[in-house]
């Protein structure tokens, strides 16, 4: 096992010496990499004692040492598997180093390692100790030239960050280009990419008139499935320029896709890494969600120019001031690309279905960690979702234009900087001269906060009253009031908005505050609208008041959530009656709103949206005792029901739907394309005569992956033989591996499937384990998608993941780690289960984990 020591926010000091600059020589070779590296360093006059400089270095072998030209005698220097320690009392000097690297043998996808037939790099958060040695931290910030050497029939293509200044033959038939980033950078930015890749160009006129070439790599063949990638990036450059006046930097930008990426993308400094889910997109193989999740991530690690590159961050807690910023802005970008209602729903929706489960949970941090073992466990729905929900409410404050002041001032203040959330907030408090200091708490503290309101209507005073209490689940028993921008609204029992002198914004910043507002008659509200702040609400709405809310709501948000609750309620009232043995029922008022849904005349993305029954893990996060045998019939009893209650009106818009032939990509042609699908998943479950025909014949006919992957996934969970469908699908789409994956998915959330089915899957020739993306396919796709089988009551399910956890954790301990924090519900089960999980949890802590993959069982373990 690793040196598992745990790393304390409070223990943050500067490093004894800075690097201000970086030559750097790669050679690669089939069996070998050389590594040399020429260090400008000053030592840091902060500190008064003379110490030693200790540089961060991994799994390589140290071949020469250097200072200021000169061979280091042994005597000044010891080598140990984690650093390279080297005493001197220089102030001022350059050490040269040379190393040997086996990139070929790396499969962690950390540092330099191979995808495919290509090399590249993941340096964020610690890949860079794995190249060469170096103070491998993000507050210490040089300028990198670097100079790659290959072969150049293998690797005719050699990139790395900034602008190319020179390339050219070499013997042997080799080659070499170098590159220089005229802005200094923490290491985790650094990038090389070295293979054989195809090319697309494009390029982008600047605001002040500069072209800047755009260049987008990949496999060869996949040319042609850049175009959205490409018209995705200058929209965000243009977009970008608008909103918040910022311009690229460099002559150049490119990107890179490749297939072996344990994240969604990097951001490295003018070359860009990207997971080739969330590049590669056409008509035929890719998904609307797709085409949405390449315009995002695009946006995203373009975003991070500024907030992430230009301004970085101080240490690793501080991750949110880049990621939570930069979420914020891509989400901001996407729904003006877009629908903003439908994507204020889908973010959401993301967040309440893995941040508020990982705020109750053993994995329970602040946006800010006051610690953490392993950096990478904490590249969190935490880090990302909520520290954007902490932005948004920033900008709901104090509003639109101070939010532009605001980051106007923290570029002008930072850029070049390696700096704290502190530093952010306080551009903004000072931009928009609004005090934010109680508002810092929600960096600090953890959970998610609970209001409790308990409203009281007087006839006599015509006045409505409501006290909301602040609370939260931490993991102490200090609970600091937040400050909390919180939107609601009062309808009338005529449906009509009742205007308020708050204009339906409060802000609550006390334990518990009572407010009183005049109106003529009993008011249904709508809290939390748009959802203004990442809460949960305790209030009760009967049944009809969520019908009106669902019928009458002017907030979008709020309109959607009461379908939700009371598909929800519905979902878990049949479960309790199946466990006392009594039998499902249809509740007519939900039937008869489900009817009014299906025929009103809205926006149908948003219409497919609140017709989309909540999945059966969100259902078991609202109960206590989550119930695996229960949940999932009663979610299909209820789309079967709803379908055969009003299946003329289903089947009458799906055919209007389906002769819609012609291909879009624009939020109502994706909005129409979503509303058939979903019409589609409810007549799977239907008693039409012509149900298994209307699957088959969108299947075949198909003229786009949405349609038919959808159709695909319900013919396979519910067709009763579905392998001529499975064979023909993958015998369609072997070639293409993105597709492919898909095929694993749809499998591995089938509802009966067995684990010998799941071994089946891995040991099938087009799977791969050592390719991110396949694991999490299968194994990512099972745990979240497929709760009832994955807690099969015999434990089969902990048994195979754990399996699994200790196999991928000896290649790749990041994403071992990211598996393992599914294990993390065992307070939640009933005895047997948690027994069986507990028993698991216990097996694994006894392995030589990494020490990724080691902090998050033991805090499962001691859930």
């Amino acid at each position: 096992m690793s040196d598992n020591k745990e790393i304390f926010l409070k223990d943050y000091q500067e490093p004894h010496f800075w690097i201000r600059s970086i030559e750097l020589d790669i050679d690669i070779f089939d069996d070998k990499t050389f590594v040399t590296s020429h260090l400008n360093i000053e030592r840091n006059q902060n500190f008064k004692d003379t110490h030693n400089l200790i540089l961060d270095g991994k799994e390589m072998k140290l071949l020469s040492i250097e200072l200021n030209g000169e061979t280091l005698s042994e005597k000044f220097y010891t080598v140990n598997s984690d650093n390279l320690n080297i005493s001197t009392e220089e102030d001022n000097f350059v050490l040269t180093t040379k190393v040997e690297i086996h990139p070929e043998k790396n499969f962690s996808g950390e540092g330099l390692y191979p995808s495919g037939n290509i090399f590249c790099t993941q340096c964020e958060a610690e890949g860079f100790r794995k190249i060469t040695y170096y103070l491998d931290r993000p507050d210490v910030m040089a300028r990198f030239k670097t100079t790659l050497r290959a072969d150049i029939s293998k690797y005719p293509v050699l990139l790395s960050n900034g602008n190319k200044v020179d390339s050219g033959q070499l013997d042997n038939g080799r080659h070499f280009t170098t590159w220089e980033d005229p802005f200094k950078k923490p290491s985790y930015l650094f990038a090389v990419v070295a293979g054989d890749l195809g090319l697309v160009k494009d390029k982008f006129k600047t605001k002040s008139g500069r072209d800047v070439a755009l260049e987008i790599y990949v496999d060869h063949g996949n040319e042609d499935k850049t175009a959205h990638a490409m018209e995705s990036l200058k929209n965000s450059m243009k977009w970008d320029e608008d909103v918040f006046g910022l311009e690229y930097d460099l002559d150049i930008y490119m990107i890179v896709a490749v297939d072996s990426f344990n994240m969604g993308a990097m951001e490295n400094k003018g070359l860009n890494i990207f997971n080739s889910a969330y590049v590669l997109a056409k008509q035929d193989t890719a998904t609307d969600n797709d085409f949405q999740g390449v315009e995002a991530v695009i946006a995203h690690e373009y975003f991070h120019n500024w907030t992430g590159n230009r301004i970085t961050c101080r240490d690793w807690f501080q991750l949110t001031l880049k990621e939570g910023l930069t979420v914020f802005r891509d989400q901001e970008f996407s729904s003006d690309m877009l629908s903003r209602e439908v994507k204020r729903i889908e973010d959401v929706k993301t967040l309440r279905s893995h941040q508020f489960p990982e705020d109750a949970g053993p994995m329970s941090h602040p946006i800010k960690p006051k610690s953490y073992i392993e950096i990478n466990n904490f590249y969190s729905a935490t880090i990302y979702e909520k520290g954007a929900e902490v932005i948004r409410m920033i900008h709901t404050i104090i509003g639109k234009e101070n939010f532009r002041k605001g980051m106007d001032l923290y570029f002008e203040r930072h850029d070049g900087q390696a700096v704290t959330t502190e530093d952010f907030v306080a551009a903004m408090s000072d931009a928009s001269g609004i005090d934010l200091e109680q508002f810092k708490v929600w960096y600090d503290q953890n959970g998610t906060p609970v209001l409790d309101i308990n409203s009281n209507y007087n006839e006599s005073t015509k006045e409505f009253s409501f006290t909301i209490k602040q609370s939260a689940k931490l993991n102490n028993d200090h609970f600091e009031a937040l400050h909390i921008p919180f939107k609601y609204g009062l309808i009338d029992q005529d449906g009509k908005e009742i205007k308020l002198a708050d204009n339906g914004m409060i802000h609550l910043k006390q334990k518990e505050q009572t407010f009183i507002i005049k109106c003529d008659s009993r008011p249904i509200p709508s809290w939390n609208r748009g959802f203004s702040a990442p809460v949960t609400i305790n209030y009760e709405l009967t049944d009809d008041e969520l019908t009106f809310l669902m019928a009458n709501d002017s907030d979008g948000y709020n309109r959607y959530n009461s379908a939700v609750d009371l598909y929800k309620n519905e979902i878990i009232t049949n479960a309790k009656r199946r466990k006392n043995n009594e039998n499902f029922k249809l509740n007519d008022k939900l039937s008869k709103a489900f009817e009014s849904i299906l025929k009103d005349d809205i926006d149908p993305a948003f219409k497919s949206m609140i017709l989309t029954l909540p999945v059966e893990d969100y259902i078991q996060q609202q109960l206590t005792v989550h119930d695996y045998d229960n949940v999932y019939d009663a979610i299909i009893f209820l789309k079967s029901s709803l379908v055969n209650e009003h299946l003329e009106t289903i089947l009458e818009m799906y055919n209007k739907l389906a002769d819609v032939k012609e291909f879009k990509i624009d939020a109502y042609s994706m909005g129409q394309r979503a509303l058939k699908n979903t019409l589609l998943s409810y007549i799977a479950y239907s008693n039409y005569e012509r149900r298994e025909q209307l699957l088959i014949d969108q299947y075949e006919n198909a003229t786009n992956m949405s349609d038919e992957i959808t159709s695909f996934k319900y013919i396979v969970h519910t067709f009763k033989d579905t392998s001529p469908y499975v064979e023909s699908f993958k015998n369609k789409w072997k070639d293409e591996d993105l597709v492919i994956q898909k095929w694993i998915a749809v499998q591995a959330t089938k509802p009966d499937i067995s684990i010998e089915e799941m071994k089946q899957l891995e040991t099938s020739e087009i799977y791969n384990k050592k390719i991110p993306n396949h694991i999490r396919a299968l194994c990512r796709s099972f745990l979240r998608g497929n709760p009832r089988a994955f807690n099969a009551k015999d434990g089969s399910g902990y048994k195979y993941m754990a399996d699994t956890i200790i196999d991928v954790d000896k290649y790749n301990p990041n994403i071992a780690a990211g598996l393992a924090k599914a294990l993390r519900h065992m307070r939640n089960l009933d005895s047997d289960r948690a027994g069986k999980l507990k028993e698991q949890l216990e097996r694994l802590i006894k392995e030589n984990l990494s020490k990724d993959t080691f902090e998050i069982v033991s805090l499962n373990l001691n859930n």
